[in-house]
């Protein structure tokens, strides 16, 4: 069963650019990662939202995600990131 990382980011003000950026290098590693299915990064309409951009990413498992995420190289990729991320991965229980 696949799993369903939901990544709320809290970005600084004036942030925005690099943040984007940053995130689309770490993306750009995972979409080649084994496992991985797909992401979208969403914006808040409201520029004063506690988490301005979520990530809301599909991998073929959890063993897969953890995997890809703790490899050294994304580790790199997100490094320097000055934001918080709160991720977590999720189930879907209902459709």
């Amino acid at each position: 069963m696949s799993v369903v990382l939901i990544n709320a980011f809290e970005v600084p003000g004036g942030q925005e650019e690099t943040f984007l950026a940053d995130w689309r290098h770490a993306a750009d590693w995972m979409r080649q990662q084994p496992g991985f299915v797909s992401t979208r990064l969403h914006q808040s309409l409201d520029p004063e939202a506690e988490f301005r951009y979520v990530n809301v990413a599909e991998w073929e498992s959890a063993d897969r995600f953890r995997t890809a995420a703790a490899s050294p190289e994304f580790q790199r990729r997100i490094g320097g990131m000055n934001v918080r991320a709160h991720p977590a991965l999720h189930q879907v229980v209902t459709e």
